[in-house]
């Protein structure tokens, strides 16, 4: 069924965080790379069960590898206990979706650089979600910078999420130390990244790609750290939004009370 079907129903049966409508927003992002012949692997550090990456791999075309990096079985080293990775789980669930292999890491993301895992050089969508205190995310995004082919992008995880402020935390301060990227879009407990020099063409896809939703806003202009970003927020289905979002009943409205 691969990738149309994983994003409508498919997603829902694996175990993990990744909301619904992020799915949306790589089918708009996978768009715009290929539009403008970005390709490369795909990478996930904190992979749980495999939700998010599964998602990824299967937008992956021939050639295209996947990267999975968790601690998985040890988690004893897992020191803010974000996450709960499963080896055996993530390889039964790849495999009821794909028969395509997925490059597997068990170990800390932190001891990785650079080359120590070929396929993970030349990312083009590298989701970071491991370990949750500032000095891991900064190490993390610090990697998936290092890693990404050009107009590659970051998916980075729980940067507002108020159970863990310390992601936010390490962000900021990779925002303000060394890092080379740049925010360009925020939405669905993701913050997404990628080098300056792509950032507004992808938050036009952003804008673009959610222009006919009625499920999701998608407010241009805003601001995160002195950087221009896409904010995507959900909508309530009511009469009254509805009503806003239909192009035949805001024509007649206008018409009437011109």
């Amino acid at each position: 069924m691969g990738y149309a079907g994983y994003r409508v129903w498919g997603q829902r049966r694996v175990d993990g965080y990744t909301e619904p409508p992020v799915f949306d927003m790589l089918t708009a992002l996978d768009a715009s790379q290929r539009a403008n012949g970005v390709s490369g692997s795909v990478v996930e550090i904190g992979v749980h069960h495999g939700r998010l990456l599964i998602g990824m791999h299967l937008l992956q075309r021939d050639g295209e590898k996947s990267v999975a990096i968790d601690l998985f079985d040890d988690q004893e080293h897992n020191v803010d206990k974000s996450g709960l990775g499963d080896l055996g789980k993530f390889q039964s669930n790849v495999a009821k979706w794909s028969s395509r292999p997925v490059v597997i890491h068990q170990g800390d993301s932190t001891k990785l650089h650079r080359g120590d895992i070929p396929e993970m050089t030349g990312a083009r969508l590298f989701s970071v979600d491991g370990g949750h205190t500032a000095d891991i995310v900064m190490s993390d995004m610090a990697l998936a910078e290092d890693c990404l082919c050009p107009g590659g992008i970051v998916i980075a995880d729980d940067v507002f999420n108020q159970q863990w402020p310390d992601v936010c935390v390490g962000t900021l301060d990779y925002l303000r130390g060394d890092g080379g990227l740049v925010p360009f879009g925020i939405g669905y407990n993701k913050t997404l990244f990628t080098q300056p020099e792509y950032a507004a063409r992808y938050r036009g896809a952003l804008v673009d790609g959610f222009a006919k939703s009625r499920l999701t806003a998608a407010f241009p202009d805003k601001s995160f750290a002195g950087h221009e970003v896409v904010i995507l927020v959900a909508v309530p289905r009511t009469p009254a939004h509805l009503a806003r979002t239909s192009p035949l009943l805001l024509k007649t409205y206008r018409t009437v009370f011109k």
